[in-house]
C-alpha cells in the first residue's frame, strides 16, 4: 500500500530538526515479512484494513536507538494518512497491516525511510542502514467521507475552544479596563464589542464609513502607561481602509465612531487587539489604550 501524508513537507521538515530521549518499549519479540519487513503488535485491534483511499488516524513517533525523531516537542494530535495502492515501501506495507486498536512497532532502515519513503537525504550523522523504530497506535480507520465529517467536527470543536477561550479573555480585561477606569477617574461608553471609548474632542467633519479612507494620528500605550507606538513621533498620520481589516478590529471598530477633527481614547480588550499573539513590546492578551486623532476622510 501507498500513502499520502497530511502535512507531508511539515513531517518531513521536522524530521531534521534535534533529538530529544524516548525510551522505547522491549515487549514481545519481532516477526519478519518477506520484504524484510520487522514488525510486533504490543495490543491487536478488532477493526478491518484500510481499503484504498481510506485514512488512518494514528498516533506516531519513531526513533533511532533511544532518540527521538519525531514528532516534535508539543505536537500531540494524531496525524491522518491516506492509503493507494503499492507495495514497493516497507512503510507503506506496515501501515497497510495497520487496523483500528492496534499498537505496533515495526523496523526500517534509515534509507528506506529518508530516501525511499520522503525521497530525501539521511540527516547528518544516521548511517544508511542504521534501523529506525516505528511505535504505532492507531485511533481509527475511516472513509474519505467519515473522514471529511471528522475535521469538519475538529474545526467545530476548535472554533468552539476558541470562543470559550477568548470570553474568558474579556471577562478577564474588562475587569482589568474596569480598575483602570475607577482608578484614573474616567467615564468611557461601552460598544456591544466590549470596546471602551471616549471622545475627548468632537470634531464637525464627515464620519467614515466602511471601505473609506482614513487617516489618523495615534498614541498607543499599555496600561502602565509604556507607550509601544505613536505616529505622532514619526511625524505624520497613519492610512488604511476602514472596515477591511487592514488593522485590528479595536481600530476598525472605533475610529468608524468618530468625525473627522475628533479625538478620542480607546480602551481595547485584547481579543478586539492582539489576543494571545506577541507583538514586540505588547505581551500576550494586553489591553491597549490608544489616543487617537482623526485627521482626515477620503470617501
Amino acid at each position: 500500500m501507498k500513502i499520502s501524508f497530511v502535512n507531508t513537507v511539515y513531517i518531513c521538515l521536522c524530521l531534521l530538526l534535534g533529538f530529544s530521549a524516548c525510551n522505547q518499549t522491549g515487549e514481545g519479540e519481532y516477526t519478519e515479512t518477506a520484504s524484510g519487513l520487522k514488525i510486533k503488535y504490543l495490543t491487536e485491534g478488532e477493526g478491518t484494513e484500510a481499503d484504498s483511499g481510506d485514512f488512518i488516524l494514528m498516533y506516531m513517533k519513531y526513533l533511532k536507538d533511544d532518540s527521538l525523531l519525531f514528532p516534535p516537542q508539543g505536537m500531540t494530535d494524531p496525524i491522518p494518512v491516506q492509503f493507494t495502492s503499492d507495495t514497493a515501501n516497507q512503510v507503506f506495507e506496515a501501515f497497510g497491516m495497520l487496523k483500528k486498536g492496534d499498537s505496533t512497532h515495526f523496523e526500517v532502515s534509515a534509507e528506506e525511510l529518508f530516501v525511499n519513503t520522503f525521497q530525501g537525504q539521511i540527516p547528518p550523522g544516521i548511517e544508511a542502514e542504521s534501523p529506525i523504530t516505528f511505535q504505532i497506535g492507531v485511533e481509527d480507520v475511516m472513509s474519505p467521507e467519515d473522514f471529511q465529517a471528522y475535521q469538519m467536527e475538529q474545526m467545530r470543536k476548535q472554533q468552539e475552544d476558541m470562543l470559550a477561550q477568548q470570553a474568558e479573555q474579556f471577562s478577564t480585561d474588562s475587569l482589568t479596563i474596569n480598575e483602570y477606569l475607577a482608578e484614573n477617574n474616567v467615564e468611557a461608553q461601552t460598544t456591544d464589542s466590549g470596546l471602551r471609548y471616549v471622545i475627548t474632542e468632537k470634531g464637525n467633519g464627515v464620519q467614515p464609513s466602511a471601505g473609506d479612507s482614513v487617516f489618523v494620528h495615534y498614541r498607543g500605550t499599555l496600561l502602565d502607561g509604556t507607550q509601544f507606538d505613536s505616529s505622532y513621533d514619526r511625524g505624520s498620520p497613519f492610512g488604511f481602509p476602514l472596515g477591511q481589516g487592514a488593522v485590528i478590529q479595536g481600530w476598525d471598530e472605533g475610529i468608524a465612531l468618530l468625525n473627522k477633527g475628533s479625538k478620542a481614547t480607546l480602551y481595547i480588550p485584547s481579543p478586539l487587539a492582539y489576543g494571545p499573539q506577541s507583538t514586540g513590546p505588547i505581551a500576550p492578551n494586553s489591553v491597549l489604550i490608544f489616543d487617537v486623532e482623526l485627521v482626515d476622510v477620503k470617501q
